[in-house]
């Protein structure tokens, strides 16, 4: 949009910060001669005006910046309810008249899907992060009283596997005209680093399915054009979380929120990355609290292409994987080497399976078969690199857990993860859960290896 015939944006801040300064000397009016007439009303009537005047009569008027962020807040409440609701109309009226027209059409699509989601809570959250600046091109061209890209969050939790709320960035550009506050764009503001988060709701319809697990319910969503995927993995999902807790424990949530992904950019928008086509799937969270409560923002994230590569036993054998590194978080580290991470939830995920080390690692076998047992662990790199050099990892990382289930049982398995796991270093969980040093560990593993591998 060409703006070379529109006010500069100092112009615009500088119009409105007059107009900012006039509603509070009026504001200011007011409120003292509401104050007064409190008063005269309680003096001449002493009944019900009481409880009024005591509360108005020498309180400080509100700041222009606390009255905006009152404002603000009511305007988030009555977007979030027109959207959970699906309230077309009131949808349209918290959109300001210069609004961006894609962001309202996307807002429609959005309010026509989110209705269908077992939503526990569905709300938007002022932020206490510094203001933002408005660019002056979108400023000049709303010609209005005022324009705030304030911080926001989306704040949503899914009926039955969210325990409590996550929340989201909303890059949320709101103006003031007439008195009033509404919405004009979520589009992100590269320039400051400011980013929506798009969720599933945000792709197009929804197939939801609700699935009785463990500890209440399961859900899995995806888009229509994925509809048999997501129902062979709610039909998985209770078996895979009853799985998972016969190795892990019963600590952990024993349930799952499952999305499934249709497109490469959903992926990564779901998934808060740019991961490898090779990629499968994806397990998320956010960062696990220090007083030990249950870690929020869990979710399994298939990517567009599993419904067309995986088998009914990588299906399996993944959605248990996963599920893993959920009944896992709260014990691990953000970092916690990839090796540790992946190959104790592929020990889990190709659990009970009944296949051999030939099927489970045929790269890493037909390697060894050429050249010898391993000599090193694999390195985080490794993991990302593709092709064989990643097979080898994952297999390798496979069977560091297979060996030590093997020669030490799945008890000393869970105690090595958790040592390895934590912020202690990996020689040191090494001796105190096996009794060995590294070198000694890695050896040791080499020559199952070999053995596996003729």
């Amino acid at each position: 949009m060409s703006t070379s015939n529109r006010p500069s944006g100092l112009h615009v801040l500088l119009r409105s910060s007059w107009r900012r300064w006039l509603v509070v000397v009026v504001v200011v009016v007011v409120v003292v001669v509401v104050a007064v007439s409190v008063v005269l009303i309680h003096r001449f009537d002493g009944s019900s005006a009481a409880g009024t005047a005591e509360v108005t009569v020498g309180q400080d008027p509100p700041t222009y910046d606390q009255q905006r962020r009152a404002d603000v807040t009511v305007l988030l409440d009555q977007w979030a309810r027109a959207v959970r609701s699906g309230d077309l109309d009131a949808l349209r009226d918290v959109m300001d008249p210069q609004a961006d027209p894609g962001f309202v059409e996307a807002q429609l699509r959005r309010a026509a899907v989110v209705p269908g989601v077992p939503f526990a809570e569905f709300g938007y959250d002022l932020g206490d992060e510094p203001e933002t600046p408005v660019p002056p091109p979108i400023a000049a061209a709303l010609d209005s009283t005022d324009v705030w890209a304030p911080s926001v969050y989306l704040r949503y939790a899914v009926t039955g596997p969210d325990a409590s709320p996550t929340r989201r960035p909303v890059s949320l550009v709101v103006a003031e005209r007439d008195g009033r506050w509404r919405l004009v764009d979520d589009a992100d503001l590269t320039e400051y680093r400011r980013h929506t988060w798009r969720g599933p709701w945000d792709f197009g319809p929804l197939t939801v399915r609700s699935v009785p697990t463990a500890a209440g319910t399961s859900v899995v969503m995806g888009h229509p054009d994925r509809d048999e995927f997501v129902e062979n993995l709610a039909a998985e999902l209770p078996s895979a979380i009853a799985a998972v807790t016969d190795f892990w424990g019963d600590d952990w949530a024993r349930d799952g929120l499952v999305f499934v992904a249709s497109s490469a950019e959903e992926f990564a928008e779901l998934t808060g990355s740019d991961p490898s086509t090779d990629v499968a799937a994806v397990t998320v969270s956010d960062a696990v609290a220090a007083d030990g409560s249950r870690p929020t923002g869990q979710r399994v994230v298939f990517g567009p292409d599993a419904a067309s590569r995986l088998t009914p036993f990588t299906v399996r054998s993944v959605l248990r994987h996963e599920l893993t590194h959920v009944a896992a978080r709260a014990r691990t580290s953000d970092g916690t080497e990839l090796w540790v991470s992946e190959g104790f939830a592929d020990y889990s995920g190709y659990r009970g399976s009944g296949a051999d080390f030939a099927q489970l690692a045929p790269t890493l076998a037909a390697i060894v078969a050429a050249g010898g047992p391993p000599t090193v662990l694999p390195k985080n790199e490794d993991f990302g690199a593709g092709g064989a050099r990643s097979s080898v990892a994952y297999e390798s990382a496979w069977s560091v857990f297979a060996f030590v289930a093997d020669r030490f049982g799945e008890s000393t398995l869970r105690s090595l993860y958790e040592a390895l796991a934590s912020e202690s270093p990996t020689d040191s969980a090494f001796e105190s859960v096996l009794g060995l040093d590294r070198a000694q560990f890695v050896a040791s593993w080499g020559d199952w290896v070999a053995r596996q591998a003729r």
